[in-house]
């Protein structure tokens, strides 16, 4: 292991006296007056929980008419997210739930039963769901399969159901007195009085249940079906006693989904539901009640990805009126939409102008308004929420003060004077206003801080744990370099190394690493500790701290600058994108410090698939690269995905052609390194067998490592400490050993 430099105040103020004024950041909390000794900074420490970053606060909701606010979250830095509430008024939080260690042999899964599968059993990650009252008294939730219900004064948990057929989704009536749920694809109601259970949809197969909502009268269920099945594959497991390969649902490059239905039953009574007419929508978002409880509003696009409507569906009648649509010649995204509180506007998300912006629109598709406008984004994605028209204003958060930050703003919903800026650090922010405008909670991280959630200014949960602050966390430098494409400015940012200065020439030139960040539209670039994924993060960082300089970049097809970004990689990914990369490389070469000899690349997912094709299309740009989950040939992928910027593979198989990687594999030249879970039912363990096979055949030197137990994402803490140790022992072994 490296040495651990411990981070000293005044020697930190010299550093940024030496750089002067430039956007240097450091993550290492200037109040700690001591870091962890170089025996604890290690992978085995870092990735053992509880992790020292602890366990951010989701699924933010407030009771509609109270000022109750439920969250998930461990205290003690744990995966097992429990049920919390606080009350904005008298300022109290309450723990509802402590399930972590509730046994259900009557509802085991698969991997409990088996006599082997058993010992690698993941960890639970407790609650994903859950539904307040709208007075706030109560909340019902779902956990292995079966109800339970709460008040949200105490902890009192009861148990509702104890069934081998799972329910789901549990939903309050707007009045309190009865829970929704699915079950076997249907949806039920039961009344809490005692009342009867009611099944409320005869779905019949091969449709199923997509979602459902009560209309805020509680007078109805609207809800969507996919009226045929999809492909399914099997998915081999061969921990277990037995080999085993289970049927999931997975479409593939060139699969047509159908078109979902969408229909409206009554809540109780003998009435059949009533089919709504929407037209044919894919990948809609789900359907949205007005709040008086006469119109659906649905987004759904078409399905060749370059159009989409909205839809306001009268209850009454079933049809429906196109208000807005939108056509784009590469692929549009579905609009984001809600109502206002007097049922007669629509508000709306959309890039038409170039940017995503903030529209309304009459019932009758008429006085389309943009509200907001600029060179900037309001983007529902992982680190903002949905906009919220209170009262005379629409609340939510954007990039207007720079794409590294999220503040969040209110705008006049007529339009008439400029957005009103509401949070004040830097940072991220995402923020839930109550239904009468009163109560705000906000999740904000920053630079030295993870995610944590304040209520009205007041904080309300301490998520780091005590060594967070400890930590020699590296410094970081945003920057913006030319693209080798166009010279168009790409954002990334630096972790330094300890007693690194980017503007000092080196005696000894310092290797460097090349992040990409996943999922391809994700944005990574970003004012907050932890990034777009913390535990890579936290990689990172301990890379840094092991004298690699570390850089990544929001890449062309990231989201939040703009349509013509996040859509740059049309018919060609690992192109343009990877021409966004290289510019990072000679940003690296210009700084005079940096071993160009010694450069190494890693990433996930799609920046697994970037990994690999920087190493076959740019093989002399890095001596080593680490791929893990990624894509190597698109046309095993998902049709969605591959559909919106590739088309399909008997339309345009040129293009399937020139994106992956597996095509290219001929031309590696120096050390690669693939990890892969056998279990990914997102990026299929074929991928990385399909690619090893080839780079056998062409008699290229590789290493490879799978888990035998883990899906996309890696979630055991023994498996990451595996990936993460064997990833950085490649890196030093070809970046540091071979001088």
């Amino acid at each position: 292991m490296g040495r651990l430099a411990g981070f000293h105040y005044r020697k930190i103020i010299r550093r940024l006296k030496l750089l002067g004024n430039t956007s240097l950041l450091l993550a290492a909390f200037l109040s700690a007056a001591t870091t962890l000794s170089a025996q604890d900074w290690t992978l085995q420490r870092l990735f053992s929980r509880p992790y020292i970053w602890g366990t951010w606060p989701s699924q933010l909701a407030w009771a509609k008419h109270a000022h109750t606010l439920g969250f998930l979250w461990n205290a003690e830095g744990r995966a097992f997210r429990d049920l919390y509430v606080y009350d904005a008024d008298r300022k109290t939080l309450i723990r509802l739930t402590n399930l972590e260690a509730l046994k259900d042999p009557f509802n085991e899964s698969e991997p409990e039963k088996d006599s082997r599968r058993k010992n690698y059993v993941p960890p639970q990650i407790g609650l994903a769901s859950f539904d307040l009252a709208q007075d706030g008294s109560k909340a019902v939730l779902a956990y292995r399969g079966d109800l339970y219900i709460t008040s949200t004064r105490t902890e009192s948990l009861k148990r509702l159901t104890k069934t081998k057929a799972a329910e789901s989704n549990p939903q309050f009536s707007p009045d309190g007195t009865k829970i929704a749920f699915i079950q076997g694809g249907q949806i039920y109601a039961l009344g809490l009085d005692g009342g009867a259970l009611e099944q409320r949809t005869d779905i019949k197969a091969p449709a199923s249940l997509v979602s459902f909502h009560w209309s805020p009268n509680g007078k109805y269920f609207s809800y969507s079906v996919q009226p045929r099945a999809e492909r399914t594959l099997p998915l081999p497991i061969y921990s277990g006693q037995f080999v085993a390969a289970p049927p999931f649902t997975r479409t593939v490059a060139g699969d047509v989904s159908a078109a979902e239905e969408w229909y409206v039953v009554e809540a109780t009574g003998d009435n059949l539901p009533r089919s709504l007419d929407a037209g044919r929508g894919y990948d809609s978002r789900p359907m949205q009640w007005s709040p008086d409880s006469k119109y659906l509003a649905l987004a759904s696009q078409s399905a060749d990805y370059k159009s989409q409507d909205i839809h306001v569906l009268d209850v009454s009648t079933g049809k429906s009126n196109t208000v807005f649509h939108q056509v784009d010649d590469r692929w549009v995204e579905v609009s984001d939409l809600g109502w206002d509180p007097q049922s007669k506007k629509i508000w709306f998300t959309n890039d038409q102008s170039g940017f995503k912006h903030l529209y309304s629109v009459g019932l009758d598709g008429k006085d389309t308004k943009q509200i907001t406008n600029g060179a900037w984004e309001i983007h529902n994605d992982s680190f903002s929420h949905s906009p919220q028209w209170v009262g005379d204003y629409v609340y939510y958060s954007s990039t207007a003060a720079g794409p590294s930050e999220r503040q969040f703003y209110r705008v006049k919903a007529d339009g008439s004077a400029a957005p009103e800026r509401l949070s004040k650090e830097e940072g991220l922010h995402i923020a839930w206003m109550s239904e009468d405008g009163q109560a705000r909670a906000i999740l904000r991280a920053d630079m030295t801080d993870p995610f944590d959630l304040y209520v009205n200014g007041d904080r309300v949960t301490k998520s780091p744990l005590a060594d967070f602050h400890k930590a020699p966390w590296a410094a970081t430098r945003f920057l913006t370099y030319p693209s080798l494409r166009d010279r168009k400015p790409v954002a990334a940012r630096l972790l330094l190394p300890p007693g690194y200065d980017p503007e000092r020439a080196a005696k000894k030139p310092l290797p460097a690493i090349v992040y990409i960040h996943g999922a391809g539209y994700a944005t990574s670039v970003l004012k907050q500790w932890g990034s777009y994924q913390e535990l890579r993060f936290v990689f990172n960082n301990y890379l840094s701290q092991e004298g690699y300089v570390v850089l990544e970049m929001d890449y062309r097809g990231s989201t939040n600058y703009g349509r013509d970004w996040r859509s740059g990689v049309y018919l060609n990914m690992g192109g343009p994108d990877l021409e966004d990369v290289l510019g990072g490389v000679e940003y690296l070469r210009g700084l005079k410090n940096i071993d160009m000899a010694r450069i190494g690349i890693w990433g996930w997912s799609y920046g697994g698939f970037m990994t690999s094709m920087a190493m076959f299309k740019a093989p002399s740009a890095f001596k080593a690269g680490a791929a893990f989950s990624g894509v190597y040939d698109w046309a095993n992928y998902n049709a969605d995905y591959t559909g919106e910027r590739l088309s399909t593979p008997a339309e345009n198989p040129e293009a399937y052609q020139r994106s992956s990687p597996i095509h290219f594999s001929n031309q590696l030249q120096n050390r690669l390194l693939l990890l892969h879970g056998i279990v990914d039912d997102n990026v299929l363990f074929q991928e990385a067998v399909q690619l090893s096979e080839k780079l056998i055949h062409e008699g290229k030197q590789f290493e490879e490592a799978f888990y035998p137990e883990e899906n996309h994402g890696y979630v055991r803490d023994e498996t990451l400490q595996d990936a993460f140790e064997r990833t950085a022992r490649f890196f030093d072994r070809y970046l540091k050993e071979s001088r």
